[in-house]
């Protein structure tokens, strides 16, 4: 196995270059944005996280996560928004943050609102 630690190697490299890549592209995305967008942004990143953190089966009951969980404590607010944008990036859902990856500003309109948005006006 003398090929062995040089596959490894390259693997490590590999994935150093992908967490580079989507973390360029996250801080990209929040230099697009306007200082209200990041608020939004902001808001609904850290209270999803820490709502999902906090009840979503982990909260104590098997063992992570939660109020009783002191090894693993909530991260800041920059790490929770990079976090979430990196997973909303190149996603169909997720059009105007995946654009703002791609350096691009997109703005609101009602002709680029998502079906039952315009009827909930």
């Amino acid at each position: 196995m003398t090929g062995y630690p040089d596959i490894m190697a390259d693997v490590a490299r590999m994935v150093a270059i992908g967490d580079r890549r989507r973390t360029d592209r996250a801080n990209r995305a929040w230099s697009i944005l306007r200082p209200f967008e990041r608020r939004i942004l902001r808001e609904a990143a850290v209270m999803g996280y820490v709502l999902g953190y906090r009840s979503g089966n982990l909260d104590g009951r098997s063992g992570f996560g939660g109020p009783l969980d002191r090894n693993n404590p909530i991260p800041d607010d920059v790490d929770i928004i990079r976090s979430v944008v990196q997973h909303c990036d190149s996603s169909e859902g997720f059009a105007y943050l995946t654009d703002a990856c791609d350096g691009l500003r997109r703005r609101v309109t009602r002709k680029r609102m998502y079906p039952g948005e315009a009827a909930a006006r």
